[in-house]
């Protein structure tokens, strides 16, 4: 798996493709995120929504699981087939924005056209394939779609979405990373599914489902009108900027380029260089300024010459060796 700055490079390189993409195909990309939300959607409301009134007013947690379950692999689809989704583009552009690998203006037309059209796929699939198909006419399924639009808009006020709505796309690029630092698909797999549950078992606010959600509830008869959609997306549009840029986005690259204000700790070498970081994300490397490849090959070249010194059990020579050190050393 990759991490440190193999994964930030890993993530710049897929930064600064987006922005190579024309505004045609950002668009088309983005219609189709939101079809795979959309089915994420119809699945999570078939389970949680079966469950009868009486039980889910009895088990609450029970509707919760249903939807956590079958939810998250609209994110698969998005991330393992294609398509582009406005809140993994927060993260993804702002760490190719604090490497100044990508332009501004590009990066914010991409996250309008992104969001416009993941809207106008949910619109498609809540309007065309749940209401038109009849899926959730009958009772408890209606209720129920009913019931978590109303949650999503008038029963909570504007700043408890915008709160609800940091953690919930904090996890969703906790996500979308994992799933980039994982080299195979098994790996993507649960890597992509266990932050998305995260976010979805508390009831967070995810401004591309709720999309979905809210528009379903609209159709099926939600006392709502449609500006108590866009109150809701309104606040979980900053929310999700707020948890996916600056929570994820901005802590990573902190990570990988920390510069300390304490003066006795001036002149320290930037960048993160983990011990399993064993391979090199593709062509990543090409969009790291020349300074800061030199920087990395001068912070290599200070840890090597920094290795622990290790003493073998049976007092044997010296030897810098971490694979001598796991099997037989200990640091002296």
């Amino acid at each position: 798996m990759l991490s440190g700055l193999l994964l930030e490079d890993a993530m710049i390189h897929n930064a600064s493709h987006k922005m190579h993409n024309p505004v045609d195909k950002m668009a088309f990309l983005g219609f189709l995120a939101g079809i795979w939300v959309g089915f994420g959607g119809i699945a999570a409301t078939s389970v949680a929504g079966g469950i009868p009134v009486a039980i889910r007013e009895q088990w609450p947690v029970l509707p919760k699981l249903g939807t956590a379950f079958f939810f998250p692999f609209a994110l698969h689809f998005i991330i393992l087939f294609g398509g582009e989704l406005f809140t993994g583009n927060t993260m993804i552009l702002s760490i190719g924005l604090w490497n100044r690998a990508i332009p501004y203006r590009r990066a914010l037309l991409n996250l309008l056209v992104v969001y416009v059209f993941n809207f106008l796929g949910c619109l498609v699939m809540s309007y065309i394939f749940s209401y038109q198909t009849e899926l959730f006419h009958a009772e408890p399924w209606r209720s129920f779609t009913q019931e978590i639009a109303i949650s999503k808009t008038k029963a909570h006020p504007w700043w408890v979405i915008f709160l609800k709505a940091i953690p919930a796309n904090a996890l969703v690029c906790m996500a979308v990373m994992l799933g980039f630092a994982s080299r195979d698909s098994a790996g993507k797999i649960l890597a992509l599914w266990f932050p998305v549950v995260m976010f979805v078992l508390p009831g967070f606010e995810h401004a591309i489902a709720n999309m979905y959600f809210v528009s379903n509830g609209l159709f099926h008869g939600a006392d709502i009108t449609v500006g108590w959609m866009f109150y809701n997306q309104s606040a979980a549009v900053l929310g999700n900027a707020i948890g996916g840029a600056l929570v994820i986005g901005t802590v990573e690259h902190a990570m990988n380029h920390w510069v300390s204000p304490l003066p006795w700790e001036s002149g320290h070498p930037v960048g993160t260089l983990a011990a399993h970081d064993v391979e090199s994300s593709r062509k990543a490397n090409e969009y790291r300024p020349i300074e800061e490849k030199e920087r990395m090959k001068e912070l290599t070249r200070t840890r090597s010459m920094n290795m622990p010194r290790i003493r073998t059990k049976s007092g044997g020579n010296l030897t810098s060796s971490p694979i001598a050190l796991r099997a037989n050393g200990s640091v002296v």
